[in-house]
């Protein structure tokens, strides 16, 4: 097997027991802040995916994780929609912002090999779509429009923070 495979995949294990054993039951200090903004940190298994995986298996890797942590959330596909929406999106948002000589097969979606501008801007797009529909699906009415927006911009916060702070802290190199 490939050691670059093995990475991805304890990478990926190592980030969903954190988001399961950790995120999932931390409470920021306040009741209030808890119950308008969560903390994901799993969709960043997705986004450190390399740029030359096929569409289809980023596609079906964010279907698993997702039905992965609905497992431990006892959501019932909520987080499986939300992040398979999101692995599809990666793939318009990495034709979006292509660099102009396109991507090298040496290029990950990483601060060094990217930049810091163009990971926040990557993540940024992917996450927002992943926490809004996210909202969307949990709530499933738009009369409650107000209160997706508002939990949608304190998780989109929260969790850009989170998933910043693990870029600047862990630098993976591939």
């Amino acid at each position: 097997m490939n050691t670059g495979l093995i990475r991805h995949i304890l990478r990926a294990i190592l980030i969903l027991l954190v988001q399961v054993l950790v995120l999932k039951r931390i409470s920021l200090g306040s009741d209030w802040l808890w119950q308008h903004g969560q903390i994901f940190l799993y969709p960043v298994i997705v986004l450190l995916l390399p740029f030359t995986v096929p569409r289809q298996y980023v596609i079906l890797i964010g279907f698993f994780t997702g039905l992965v942590v609905d497992i431990f959330y006892d959501t019932i596909g909520v987080h499986a929609f939300a992040l398979t929406a999101a692995a599809y999106v990666r793939g318009l948002t990495l034709h979006l912002l292509e660099p102009r000589g396109g991507y090298q097969t040496a290029m990950h979606p990483v601060r060094y090999s990217m930049g810091l501008n163009w990971l926040v801007t990557y993540t940024s797009i992917v996450l927002g779509v992943h926490v809004f529909l996210y909202f969307v699906a949990e709530i499933f009415t738009f009369v409650y429009l107000g209160k997706i927006m508002f939990n949608t911009l304190m998780t989109f916060v929260l969790s850009l923070l989170v998933i910043m702070g693990y870029h600047l802290l862990f630098n993976p190199r591939r």
